[in-house]
């Protein structure tokens, strides 16, 4: 493998613009290096490979002048080959219990046997359970003479402040296209590949500042004949900047061919748009006036990211991953993988295209219905019983002590709208639709009606027309509260385009109470009205309790 064969064996191979490098091979050369190193950062970047020279340079036998070690002499050759006895490397991943981190400060104690310094090599460091930490944290702070401690890993957050505060914390950051282009031309040169430099930038980009994804690239493109164009694959940053922009102009054609695509290309959908999240979650930072968000991306890409978020309201990008994180939650749960994802973007389409009147919006502003929920304020009489827990009605009743003025305003303006229907009403005597086709289409009606809400339904089933009137369709009702529920504000206007959509006519519905007695409901009927059932517990008089709640709620007993 190239990774392995070109892997740097001094600090001056690692390239000029390397700072870390430079440090420790200064601290090398003036003889104060310390005892214990954190190494932080991405994957690919160079860690472990500045940990092992570092190895190499403590216990090279001919060191140079400038901090490099020889890598001639039989220490530099035996760490090189992996034989090194004072070398010790542990993954962390594997070894992370409190006996494995015992173990290694029983062996501690003893003298270097082959070089002068000895060398522990802790990578995934992250990985160690608590109790082991805690066996790790006496020994890095007062460790044997001549040993030194390097660990490694690429989420500092789960490292321990009192481990990191015993060691010399060295940051990574991804290298950039140009560093990474520099390490293929040379690979390139020592392996006779001809390359162009255009192919090289485009494995640079595809490597996502991964040193080691890249000569992986290299060599599948030089032995496997594998298309350079093939690389940036769907899985890329650059394909999230598409994405985005399709999303913005509202391209939904162009978006949802992104999805077919990577579901095409065999791309598991929930790590997608788990990583698409995350080049959101970077635009909102840089948004919200954070220049330097912590992402794992290259130096280009994140500029690409900054002038995207300059182009974006901040409000759709809210919006946006709000509906994304939602659908991908539902993709493991979806007998179709991708329609969550589908939906998603036309959902986020659809905000496109109505864009200035999103920015003027707050995004938490209620809907017309949720107006209509809102703006109903239940009659003084009426006292509220604990709705169920299976609630299935969506118009939920909340009463309102007072309202701001503009809903004063909108509630004034849905009054005399109301009073206006009303008047056409008195006027018009004669029936917009004839009684009769209200009879023969009234199953057709109810039927219909339970698309819209189930309940809705119920409170149809229990009530049956007997006249027109006008634009209204005059219904007899058994209880105060189904003629209430029938009348209200949300009810109506699912009434009126229901009505449209059956009788081919915007009718809106008067209720009367009968004087009959009802028919006796059954159980189902009930339950259907699910936030407004009661059960009454044993002992208690049904009767009581219909007195001193008004008498119109069916009650379960």
């Amino acid at each position: 493998m190239y990774y392995t064969k070109y892997r740097p064996q001094k600090f001056s191979e690692m390239g000029s613009d390397n700072e870390i490098a430079d440090v420790i091979a200064k601290q090398v050369q003036s003889g104060k290096t310390a005892h214990a190193y954190l190494m932080v950062g991405p994957r690919g970047t160079g860690k472990t490979t500045i940990a092992r020279i570092l190895a190499k340079s403590l216990n090279c036998e001919k060191l140079k002048p400038n901090g490099d070690p020889c890598d001639k002499c039989s220490n530099c050759v035996s760490i090189r080959e992996g034989s090194f006895i004072d070398l010790i490397e542990i993954d962390a991943a594997s070894n992370r219990g409190i006996d494995d981190i015992r173990d290694l400060k029983d062996k501690i104690r003893l003298a270097p046997t082959m070089g002068r310094n000895k060398v522990y090599i802790i990578d995934e460091v992250h990985m160690l359970t608590t109790e082991a930490f805690n066996a790790l944290l006496k020994t890095l702070e007062e460790p044997p003479k001549k040993t030194t401690f390097i660990l490694c890993t690429t989420e500092e957050h789960k490292v321990p402040a009192t481990i990191k505060s015993r060691c010399q914390v060295f940051k990574f950051k991804r290298p950039t296209v140009r560093q990474i282009v520099s390490v293929l031309k040379s690979m390139s040169g020592s392996e006779s590949i001809e390359i162009s430099q255009d192919d090289l930038m485009k494995i640079a980009e595809a490597s996502m500042g991964d040193y080691r994804g890249a000569s992986v690239l290299l060599e599948q493109v030089h032995e496997g004949d594998v298309d350079v164009n093939t690389l940036l694959s769907l899985s890329s940053k650059k394909k999230y900047v598409e994405c985005v922009g399709y999303l913005l102009n509202s391209d939904t054609k162009k978006a949802l061919d992104v999805v077919s695509d990577v579901y095409g290309e065999g791309i598991d959908l929930y790590v997608w748009v788990g990583e698409f999240l995350k080049y959101l979650r970077s635009m909102l930072l840089i948004k919200s006036g954070i220049s330097d968000p912590s992402t794992d991306t290259t130096v280009e890409i994140l500029d690409e990211i900054n002038e995207q978020a300059k182009k974006t309201d901040l409000k759709w990008l809210v919006k946006t991953i709000n509906i994304l994180l939602e659908a991908h939650k539902n993709i493991r749960s979806s007998f179709i993988t991708q329609l969550p994802i589908e939906i998603a973007v036309v959902e986020i389409c659809s905000l496109g295209k109505s864009d200035s009147k999103y920015k003027e919006d707050s995004s938490d502003s209620p809907s017309d219905n949720d107006k209509s929920e809102r703006d109903y304020v239940a009659p003084k009489n009426t006292k509220r019983i604990s709705p169920s827990v299976g609630d299935e009605i969506e118009d939920r009743v909340e009463i309102k002590d007072s309202l701001s003025k503009k809903e004063k305003k909108e509630s004034a303006k849905e009054s005399s709208e109301e009073v206006s229907l009303n008047e056409k009403n008195d006027k018009k005597e004669s029936p917009v639709i004839p009684f009769k086709k209200i009879e023969k289409d009234w199953n057709k009606f109810v039927k219909e009606s339970k698309d819209l809400n189930h309940s809705l339904m119920a409170l149809l089933t229990l009530c049956k027309p007997v006249d027109v009137e006008g634009r209204s369709i005059i219904a007899e009702v058994f209880y105060p509260f189904h003629k209430e529920r029938l009348e209200c504000a949300r009810t109506r206007k699912l009434l009126e385009g229901l009505s449209e959509s059956v009788f081919g006519e915007k009718m809106n519905f008067k209720c009367i109470l009968s004087k009959e007695k009802p028919k006796k409901m059954k159980k189902s009927e009930l339950e259907a009205l699910t936030d407004l059932n009661v059960i009454v517990p044993s002992g208690v008089d049904g009767k009581s309790i219909l007195e001193a709640f008004d008498g119109g709620l069916p009650i379960l007993g």
